[in-house]
């Protein structure tokens, strides 16, 4: 229900704004998922996909392909065609790192004014419009991934310990399974180091995202707030991927039925004596669990956008309000326009208050 001038009676269940209320908008559109999901997808989620449906080399395998590169590294003899195969590796991943991460802001930049036109519309706190500038998703590309330089530091230091135990893997496996679980099983300590940091990476990166996008500020003066933020009040910058993590469970076991419908598909395959009904019933089991598995993913990626959105322009709301000495709602009342002193912001008589508040001379 919307006024006639396109605005939304704020209701009760929405009108405090946090993952809740982000939730509820975000399983309304659908569309949300789709751009969260596009933006995930080539930042390297991808992987994630391919590796559910793509059998790892065996042990013996991986060393007799990797064994010698690692052994020249090992041994500090690196040879040059050695050296052309990493370097072209590194470049192919920078150059897909950096593509990806912008792709991923302008995705990232649509869903936020998304977010703030609904906001607007239902009567949440917002802060002020403003005029679009200059190479903004370029902007919040290089602060994303400034926001992900303590994750490159923590990578390398863990890289130490990790690839030492890669090696002895390849050349002498402590047992049958597989390597992934053995090298994790190996290295908890700093692969668990690396998670927390690339999350913490990840909050600080959207939030300074916000800031540039909201606020217009510029890249390292947001990057170090919304890291400054996320230290002052790290309930608040947690809360919304604490969210999410409980419906990351959901996607990792789609994606372990994926791997259990591709591993049918695959012996159907391989058996000939199988009727072409149950092949049938493996494709669609296997299409149905990985699209499941997307549309998981998109729609948690958009609800922890929302989330972070909706509690971005709820501090901006606050702080701009308080500067301009009316409260949480002085925003508000700016952004509908100059009015008498404390009166409500809503403009004809009769209107909903949208801070749910009577307006008073």
């Amino acid at each position: 229900m919307f006024w006639s001038d396109g605005r939304a009676p704020t209701h009760p269940m929405i009108a405090s704004p946090g993952p809740a209320a982000a939730l509820r908008a975000v399983v309304a559109r659908p569309s949300w998922w789709i751009l969260a999901l596009a933006g995930f997808l080539v930042r390297g989620g991808i992987v994630l996909f391919l590796l559910a449906i793509v059998s790892l080399p065996s042990p013996l395998a991986l060393s007799n392909l990797f064994g010698p590169i690692l052994t020249e590294l090992y041994l500090g003899q690196v040879g040059a065609a050695t050296i052309a195969i990493l370097g072209l590796v590194v470049v192919a991943v920078v150059a897909w790192f950096i593509a990806g991460s912008w792709f991923a802001a302008a995705t990232e930049i649509v869903l936020i004014e998304d977010v703030r036109s609904v906001a607007r519309r239902a009567g949440l706190p917002t802060g002020p419009d403003r005029t679009p500038e200059r190479l903004l998703i370029s902007r919040s590309a290089v602060a994303h991934l400034l926001a992900l330089v303590p994750l490159v530091v923590a990578v390398a230091l863990g890289s130490i310990q990790i690839y030492g135990v890669v090696y002895r893997e390849l050349i002498n496996p402590s047992d049958a399974g597989p390597i992934v679980v053995r090298v994790v099983r190996a290295t908890f300590g700093p692969v668990l180091a690396i998670v927390v940091v690339w999350v913490l990476g990840e909050i600080v990166g959207g939030t300074a995202v916000r800031r540039i996008v909201i606020r217009g500020e510029s890249i390292v003066p947001a990057v170090l707030r919304a890291a400054g933020g996320l230290v002052r009040h790290p309930v608040s910058g947690l809360a919304a991927t604490l969210a999410a993590i409980v419906l990351a469970a959901d996607v990792g076991a789609a994606l372990v039925l994926v791997m259990i419908a591709w591993e049918r598909v695959q012996a159907a395959l391989v058996d000939t004596r199988n009727e072409p009904g149950s092949l049938f019933i493996g494709v669609i089991s296997l299409a149905a669990a990985w699209s499941l598995a997307l549309l998981l993913t998109g729609l948690i990626d958009a609800w922890r956008s929302a989330s972070m959105t909706f509690d971005a322009e709820r501090t901006w709301a606050t702080a701009a309000g308080r500067s301009a000495g009316g409260g949480p709602a002085g925003s508000q009342s700016a952004a509908a326009g100059d009015g008498t002193f404390g009166a409500s912001p809503d403009r004809r008589p009769g209107d909903w208050s949208g801070l749910d508040r009577g307006g008073s001379l």
